[in-house]
């Protein structure tokens, strides 16, 4: 996906999410975020969205975003100050140059970080709220394929480096389904990612496992399934999935957080 896809995906996505808020039930659990309700998802979301969007406009360094407080008691009020991060957000997105430098959650330290960040975090908590309601809203396959090598590349080795999970041991094979299109020729390729040692280069975008050693575990399943997956909302039993080599070893690697 391009640059001005992802913003264009967060903007359809916080659409698609204030549409539910308008009119659903506010107190409605949102099961794939224990202990959430809708109203607190909602919370949640504007708030991580005046979060990145004070990251892009901070010079570089990383700022903690004064957020105003969510008018909870008043549907249309809540509707609006949703409305309104997001819109800043997609606003500020669109008026900088994708290689503009900021502070990143990891690199690369520039705006194009924070479209895919923001399109990804959108989508998926579109996806929990629509879920919740019986309704689950589709993540498309380009979507979510980016998201999936987000996770293998950047979240993961994240998560090792913040000492919330050590590096793993074994490896696991991820291929998805899904026929991507790929830019400049209409040809299209299906995604493999590999989570592994965080010292061996991945596989992600490259589409190649190259002169890696072997999976101990591989798992042939579409984009969304994966995202769900890796993202724990969905559990290996609940996804339509091939496996070959050691479930048990998927089912370890699965069971770290990946993902924060």
């Amino acid at each position: 996906m391009r640059h001005a896809d992802f913003i264009d995906t967060t903007e359809d996505a916080a659409n698609g999410f204030a549409l539910l808020l308008e009119s659903a039930d506010h107190t409605t659990p949102v099961s794939s975020c224990p202990g959430w309700s809708l109203v607190e998802l909602a919370v949640h979301l504007g708030g991580v969205h005046r979060w990145a969007c004070a990251q892009l406009l901070g010079g570089g360094q990383q700022l903690d975003s004064q957020k105003p407080d969510a008018p909870l008691a008043d549907r249309d009020a809540l509707v609006a100050w949703f409305r309104g991060g997001a819109a800043d957000l997609v606003a500020t997105l669109r008026e900088l140059p994708e290689d503009a430098p900021c502070w990143a959650l990891y690199p690369p330290a520039r705006a194009s970080t924070w479209a895919r960040r923001q399109a990804l975090e959108t989508a998926l908590h579109l996806w929990d709220a629509s879920d919740s309601l019986g309704l689950a809203v589709p993540i498309r396959p380009d979507l979510a394929a980016a998201g999936v090598a987000e996770v293998a590349e950047d979240m993961y080795p994240r998560q090792v480096a913040l000492g919330r999970m050590p590096s793993l041991e074994e490896r696991v094979d991820l291929r998805m389904l899904d026929r991507l299109e790929r830019p400049g020729d209409g040809g299209s390729f299906g995604l493999r990612v590999r989570l592994g040692p965080v010292d061996e280069t991945p596989a992600g975008t490259a589409n190649t496992l190259g002169g890696a050693r072997p999976a101990d575990a591989t798992l042939e399943l579409t984009a969304e399934a994966a995202l769900l997956l890796l993202w724990k909302r969905r559990d290996l039993a609940a996804v339509d999935a091939r496996v070959t080599g050691s479930r048990e070893v998927l089912e370890r690697v699965l069971g770290n957080p990946l993902a924060p």
